[in-house]
Order: structure tokens, then sequence, then C-alpha cells
């Protein structure tokens, strides 16, 4: 006879459905991370990733929208770019070069340190609690 037909209402109800979707591009363009934004949705974090390997169009859109969240969460164009978050575009390896330049011109200038003194420990005199009850009275 063949497979029975699947009538409406049956199985597991979609939870990741287009308007889900838009709003986790929305998200992701924002400077979300995937995981943080399938776990505002209230969806598997290895949702988005099982329905990129499946549907074209949405793993163009999402790596659009990891593209805008990446400039929206990294602060390009500084040091910190290319030191704190390894963004490696130009913009934030010309800024790691340059003030790490700016940092070796002052160091060779100054060749003395500055060296701070420690704080001397001083021994404690009473070491049992006869003793500081003498030094109280």
């Amino acid at each position: 006879m063949g497979r029975p037909r699947v009538t409406a209402g049956r199985g597991r109800p979609v939870t990741f459905d287009e308007p889900a979707q838009a709003e986790f591009l929305r998200l992701v363009a924002s400077g979300v991370r995937i995981g943080e934004a399938a776990d505002k949705l209230g969806v598997s974090r290895r949702t988005p990733t099982q329905l990129k390997t499946r549907d074209r169009g949405f793993a163009e859109r999402l790596a659009a929208a990891k593209t805008a969240g990446s400039v929206a969460r990294i602060p390009h164009g500084t040091p910190g770019g290319y030191n704190n978050h390894g963004c490696r575009r130009p913009c934030c390896r010309a800024e790691a070069t340059a003030a790490r330049a700016a940092h070796r011109d002052t160091t060779r200038d100054d060749r003395t340190a500055q060296v701070h003194p420690l704080p001397v420990v001083q021994p404690r005199t009473a070491t049992t609690k006869f003793s500081v009850l003498a030094d109280v009275s």
C-alpha cells in the first residue's frame, strides 16, 4: 500500500521557523555569538549549524551576519583588535605594529628602570597568646 500520509499537526513542531531564523540572524549580525543567540531563542546550539549544512540560502545569510557581527563586536583599527581579539585584518595589524613601534621607541630613550622598593615585613614579637597578653598590659 505504501507509506501512510502524515496529517497536519502530527510530529514535533518546528521551533526554528522563518521568524526565528530572521531573529537569530539579526542577533548574530549585531555582535552576539552563535551559541548565545541560539540560547536566547530557546533552540539548541546545533540547530543553526545543522540548518546551515542543509540550506544554502541560510548558510549565505549566516556568513553575512557573522561578518557583520565581527565588525560590531571587535574594535577594528585598534591595537586591541589585534592583540586582544585576534583580528588579523590589515587595519588591526597596522595599528598594532604602530603601537609596538611607539612602545619600543619610548623604552629605548629611557634606559633606567623604575625600581619600586618592596615593603619590609617586620617580624612579630608576640608569638604566643601569653606574650600577646603581656604586650597589652
